[in-house]
């Protein structure tokens, strides 16, 4: 955000098109958010009541004291604004600049990419270029958010995005940053975004060949809880999971241009706590996870491609948990790879039922709608010790070995029955 200074625009003055000025680096212009309200008359936002306001104002002292406010009652209240009305404060005084300055946006989200070539609406041919996603709400339909594609203009970076207007279509907007890389400064623009919350940003997307790690700002993302990342080098995937804490929600992992069938993620990364302990991962290419490894992942979702899981040791994962010693609130194991498996080795000492036709009318629609869903191998289903009730679907294929939790125990009307469905 820019300083204070007297050299404000006149009210009705019309925007130029192109930007060039250092300004324009800190992107204090308004209308990239002026679509962040537009079609969002479905926030579920409540307008506060009366009551929430003479608590605030008995909280601040009242608006009219504004100036008498201590600092950590104002940032209190900044901390509320929405981001239009902090950059409006921001030009108010030096002191509102200092204040809104020190208090942390909330930032929901944040996504760099480097792999999208073509964007029709600003040139027919494809470029190269990077793209910065900024997420401020958790609900990405709530259109708080906003999107600028960066590239090289000779010796400059053209920063492009898309203005909204009410009623009218999208309009093209750009500007200039003279003399610099434009991946550089995509780099740099996001990170200040990371900075603007002292990096306490939810989400992380990042899919870039070459993320210049030794200029990076980034220390740590201590409230992060979904990271994807996208890379052909395996330090790039140890850099980014050391960033972020040992519990988390989710984990992709993607190999960009690499061969899948070869790039391999070794054992030794496979055993962070950020992988061991996150509650769901999605690994685009092979991982070195042993059977040992396996079997103690906590991860309720997973799907990778397979080098050294044997079919000894998927049997004993479904064998726990059949015997209740499994990970809680399973859904599904998705094991890749073209390596043959022994069927009489993965289901030894299991008690399943083939799908058969008198499982399939017994199913009702459910084998119809798994086949159109997950695609049909070998199918069983494998009951629970614990629970006769409940029971997993192992679905044997030549490419993977699936298995999902699909049988649930249902009561209706005093009868106790089995209910199918996908997870």
């Amino acid at each position: 955000m820019s300083t204070p200074s007297e050299d404000v625009p006149k009210e009705g003055e019309e925007e130029p098109k192109e930007e060039t000025n250092e300004l324009a680096s800190e992107f204090n212009f308004f209308d990239l958010f002026d679509g962040m309200e537009h079609e969002n008359d479905k926030d579920p936002s409540r307008i506060a009541n009366k009551s929430d306001m003479i608590s605030l104002i008995k909280f601040i002292g009242g608006f009219e004291k504004w100036n008498e406010l201590n600092e950590d009652c104002r940032m209190a209240v900044v901390k509320f604004l929405e981001y239009k009305d902090r950059c409006k404060l921001g030009i108010c005084s030096k002191r509102d600049y200092e204040t809104v300055k020190s208090t942390p946006l909330d930032v929901y989200k944040i996504s760099i990419y480097d792999n999208e070539k073509y964007h029709y609406s600003f040139r027919e041919e494809d470029f190269d270029n990077v793209v910065v996603e900024v997420q401020l709400h958790h609900d990405f339909n709530s259109g708080k958010r906003f999107e600028l594609i960066f590239s090289q203009l000779g010796e400059d970076t053209q920063i492009q995005w898309y203005q909204y207007i009410p009623k009218q279509r999208p309009k093209n907007r750009s500007l200039v940053l003279k003399s610099c890389n434009y991946y550089e400064e995509a780099v740099k623009f996001a990170e200040k975004w990371m900075k603007k919350c002292n990096f306490e940003l939810k989400d992380i997307k990042i899919e870039m060949k070459n993320y210049p790690m030794d200029k990076s700002k980034i220390k740590s993302l201590p409230k992060c809880k979904c990271i994807r990342i996208g890379s052909d080098d395996v330090e790039t995937f140890r850099w980014w999971l050391q960033k972020v804490p040992n519990q988390l929600k989710d984990v992709e992992l993607v190999a960009l241009d690499a061969d899948r069938e070869v790039f391999t993620i070794p054992s030794d990364l496979l055993n962070a706590p950020q992988i061991m302990q996150t509650s769901d991962f999605y690994f685009w290419c092979r991982a070195e996870f042993s059977d040992e490894q396996l079997l103690n992942l906590k991860a309720s979702s997973l799907s990778f491609d397979c080098v050294n899981i044997t079919d000894g040791g998927i049997n004993e994962y479904i064998k726990r948990w059949i015997n209740g010693k499994g990970v809680p609130k399973f859904k599904r194991a998705l094991l890749w790879g073209n390596k043959a498996r022994d069927y009489a080795e993965l289901t030894r000492g299991l008690e399943y039922r083939q799908w058969d036709a008198a499982f399939e009318e017994e199913a009702a629609g459910f084998c119809g709608d798994f086949e159109r869903v997950c695609g049909r191998g070998n199918c069983v289903q494998i009951y629970s010790k614990i629970d006769p009730y409940e029971s997993l679907t192992l679905n044997v294929s030549s490419d993977c070995v699936a298995i999902y939790w699909t049988g649930h125990k249902h009561e209706y009307n005093g009868r106790t029955y089995s209910d199918y469905s996908i997870p």
